[in-house]
């Protein structure tokens, strides 16, 4: 018979409370997609480099799937407990008629493996099919060919899904059956007539605090722009805090402001039934404040997250393709004023340097000053504020005649330069602001008794594998032999990409004798570089919308669950108003508007936490490079939309229902 009867309720959940089943699958199937990333290397084509990057991708994601497992655990959890609250009535009944609290346990143990067992089914299925049109965007991620595709089921990933909210439905069966035996007969019958009280029950209070929360937030939106997220300090702490206490007191003291408003404008406030949809309104908004603004800032954090780890990825992209102009990069530092080793193409053995694998290769030397005016903290100049120390480092310098020849191996024009000039070239957008004064504020460069102007406005240009964010100065010749040589370094073009491969080999086998010096102290190579920044770019564009699907689903399903719940035990309200003769449309149309100013007001808010936050995300993005922030604020205003469009229609669809099954 509880079965039986538990079976009944389980349909019965389903049809009132689909945004619950919703989550419950959409939580399975996502979960599965992720976890089945490194299945898909079988029909994706790879290299050693890239199925090295997707395992640890996987490694990553294991971990996170954790993180994200708690999440889904705590959310279903939160599910749980307000049906048993809105079941406390029906289990009352039960108890009446002589069940013990044991069998409404097992009832409620056995809706919840029917529930645990549809969400596992649909949502597998759902990631399966998923997860073949996330082969396509891995593919695009790492670049690599997808001719070979074919359907893939990952047993792992199913196995995995399976366990987990194994794990999840188990400790929310402990937990109802905890809830229900804390529950007295009294509590249950009598539970739904609990009023809800105002937090602040003063009006002038509520306004004070109101204004309070628009002060705090305006005062941690100015912190955060001045300081920056760069800096880890007491200013940027306080901006935290004060962005979290604005966002609480705002929702705490919003319900009473609201009501205060809308009193004074009398004609909307007594039209139809709008009294009663925004006494509905600030009611749950004065009861659900905490878990608003933990919705509000988890929101901000999906808009963030997805913004600009989208645009990221991208740079990333772009810094693939053009920040690494050579095959190889071989540094040397090993340089005294006393003693001249050569050069590094000099030190190689002849079966490195006279390869036919190389297509052209030029070394060149990296100078620095020997006194002077050495570091760029000697300058009066404006330094970023990022983790590059500018001000502690030396100005570095390279020959014309040597930045031509890198030029000419580009398939660039040369340059004209005279001994009264410098050029100036850096390689990373970070080192642009920097490089661009000494043009802007015609820095001089005095050394060896001679003054330099600069000739023209800073150029990008990257000198070699090796370089980050650095700039190097371009002068005469004759300059650079009064400097102290700082490096050198032999940039190599092989005929091609089997070639590149193979030169790889012969340095790694290189070997030195005991009566000779080593060449090179090490060698950066394309291949590698690029791989790195595979990794980084699929990383952080997997994590973005791991945990931005995750965060999303979330704060939409406890928005709608908490709408579903309020329709239901207000249920006789509106039975009240549908005999003093209010028409089913009003009434729908009440609900309607109920329903979408509670999913609207956290999203709005996060909305304006989002433009503050994306403006210094950006700014430090920019260092790294151009990006196109406009594009990946609409692709994530489209997934939070539809997200928040599927949750506010099931949320209208169930309550609906609810009110007219009464």
């Amino acid at each position: 018979m509880l079965s039986k009867l538990a079976f009944k309720n389980a349909l019965k959940s389903i049809k009132d409370y689909g945004v619950y089943l919703f989550t419950l699958v959409l939580g399975v199937g996502i979960f599965y997609m992720f976890n089945s990333i490194y299945a898909q290397k079988e029909i994706i084509t790879v290299t050693e480099a890239t199925e090295t990057a997707m395992r640890a991708l996987q490694k990553i994601l294991s971990y996170l799937s954790v993180f994200v497992s708690v999440i889904l655990g705590l959310l279903i959890v939160y599910a749980n407990n307000f049906f048993i609250k809105r079941r406390k009535k029906e289990f009352g009944i039960y108890m009446t008629l002589g069940m013990d609290k044991g069998g409404i346990s097992i009832i409620l143990m056995l809706e919840t493996s029917i529930m645990a067992l549809m969400a596992l089914v649909v949502g597998l299925i759902l990631g399966v099919f998923g997860s073949q049109m996330m082969s396509i965007f891995t593919a695009k991620l790492f670049e690599a060919d997808l001719s070979s595709y074919r359907f893939i089921f990952s047993y792992n990933a199913a196995v995995k899904s399976i366990i987990y909210f194994g794990i999840i439905f188990l400790t929310v069966i402990l937990f109802n059956t905890f809830s229900i035996s804390k529950l007295k007969l009294i509590d249950l019958i009598y539970g739904g007539r609990k009023n809800e009280m105002p937090r602040i029950k003063s009006m002038k209070i509520s306004t004070a605090v109101f204004v309070f929360s628009l002060l705090c937030l305006v005062a941690a939106y100015t912190i955060i722009l001045k300081n920056g997220i760069i800096k880890i300090n007491l200013w940027f702490l306080l901006s935290i805090i004060l962005g979290i206490l604005g966002t609480v007191l705002f929702f705490m003291s919003l319900s009473g402001f609201i009501v205060l408003f809308m009193q004074y404008n009398k004609g909307f406030y007594y039209k139809n039934i709008n009294i009663f949809v925004l006494r509905q309104f600030s009611s749950k908004i004065n009861t659900n404040f905490i878990s608003i603004s933990v919705i509000c800032l988890l929101l901000f954090l999906v808009i963030s997250i997805f913004s600009s780890g989208y645009s990221m990825q991208s740079l990333l992209s772009n810094e693939i393709r053009t920040s690494f102009p050579y095959d190889y990069s071989l540094v040397d530092y090993n340089y005294n004023d006393d003693e001249n080793i050569g050069t590094i193409s000099g030190r190689l053995p002849s079966d490195i340097a006279d390869s036919k694998l190389v297509a052209n290769s030029y070394e060149y030397s990296i100078g620095k000053m020997k006194n002077g005016k050495a570091l760029y903290g000697d300058y009066s100049l404006d330094f970023p504020k990022t983790l590059f120390k500018y001000e502690e480092t030396p100005l570095q310098f390279i020959s014309i005649s040597d930045y031509n020849a890198l030029r000419q191996m580009k398939g660039m024009s040369k340059v004209v330069l005279t001994e009264q000039n410098y050029l100036i070239i850096y390689d990373r957008e970070m080192a642009r602001d920097v490089a661009e004064q000494f043009y802007d504020k015609s820095i001089e460069l005095n050394f060896a008794g001679n003054t330099l102007v600069p000739l023209s406005p800073a150029e990008n240009f990257v000198l070699s594998n090796i370089e980050y964010a650095s700039i190097t100065f371009v002068v005469a010749d004759s300059f650079l032999g009064k400097m102290d040589v700082g490096k050198k370094v032999l940039n190599i073009n092989c005929v091609n990409k089997e070639a590149a491969r193979e030169f790889g080999v012969l340095l790694d086998n290189y070997n030195v004798e005991s009566d000779q010096v080593r060449a090179f102290i090490y060698y950066s190579s394309r291949q590698q570089l690029y791989d790195a920044s595979v990794v980084s770019k699929v990383s952080i564009s997997f994590l973005a919308i791991y945990l931005g699907a995750v965060f999303m689903i979330t704060c939409a399903a406890i928005l709608a669950i908490q709408q579903l719940s309020e329709v239901a035990d207000n249920i006789k309200r509106y039975d009240l108003l549908n005999k003093l003769g209010v028409e089913q449309g009003m009434l729908n149309h009440a609900l309607f508007v109920q329903i979408l100013s509670y999913f609207l007001l956290p999203l709005l808010l996060a909305a304006v936490h989002s433009v503050i936050g994306l403006i210094v995300v950006n700014k430090v993005i920019k260092l790294f490079g151009k990006i196109d922030i406009g594009f990946s604020l609409s692709a994530t205003a489209i997934f939070i939309l539809l997200i928040y469009g599927l949750y506010f229609l099931l949320t209208y669809i169930g309550s609906k229902g609810i009110v007219n099954k009464r």
